[in-house]
């Protein structure tokens, strides 16, 4: 790995440390009732305390509906969330369901950033990785859930120049024209409207028709 690559992977986890430090879930938010004990739902109310690993995951995993508010669940655990995921120690596309769900595009304007550059980095930084903790079809798929869209991050795909990149490609067109060729769609957790969902197949597989070898567009 690069020592640039896991430098700006850093500074951007650093920058979402930074923005949503002391952000907490709602006073009165209590859960669903049944996922998590009292105990836990009072640490998620409360700034900066440390909250584990398992309980992170869970929250962030979590169908949108077991909370009150859960865009302010998914604030609180944030910083400690984008680690799991650069990481590889958490379902990237469950998680990826929940940012959509919280709506982060639509949050202040220093929160999307740092939001958008941490999923950035981890994007550039998985393409450059031979072998990336979380493999590069979930980190597109997450990726491209988390912002409803493929395109920023298949332009992204597009500057990258390492031998890597294109392997990942090749390994990850495989998977998904299997699910192309029969109207299936990639996107197991997308989050909003059915068009936009097919809408990202579709420009997902004009991306990879221009790219596939001549076998591969034969399909």
């Amino acid at each position: 790995m690069a020592t640039s690559d896991a430098r700006s992977l850093q500074l951007a986890l650093a920058r979402v440390a930074e923005v949503f430090a002391g952000m907490t879930a709602h006073p009165d938010e209590v859960g669903c009732g049944r996922c998590y004990g009292a105990d836990e739902v009072a640490l998620l109310r409360t700034a900066d305390a440390a909250l584990s690993a398992e309980l992170v995951d869970l929250v962030a995993v979590e169908a949108p509906d077991h909370w009150d508010d859960q865009p302010a669940v998914i604030r609180r655990v944030l910083p400690q969330l984008a680690v799991l995921l650069a990481e590889g120690s958490t379902s990237p596309d469950l998680a990826a369901r929940g940012l959509a769900a919280a709506r982060w595009s639509q949050w202040p304007e220093q929160q999307v950033q740092a939001v958008l550059g941490f999923l950035e980095a981890w994007w550039r930084w998985t393409l450059r990785q031979d072998s990336p903790p979380t493999p590069a079809r979930e980190v597109f798929e997450s990726c491209a859930t988390a912002s409803s869209s493929v395109g920023p991050w298949l332009s992204l795909w597009e500057t990258e120049e390492a031998p890597a990149a294109d392997r990942h490609l090749a390994e990850c067109a495989e998977g998904w024209w299997d699910d192309l060729r029969v109207d299936a769609s990639p996107f197991a957790w997308w989050w909003g409207p059915a068009e936009e969902e097919r809408s990202a197949c579709l420009e997902l597989g004009a991306w990879l028709a221009a790219r596939a070898p001549a076998d591969d567009r034969a399909r």
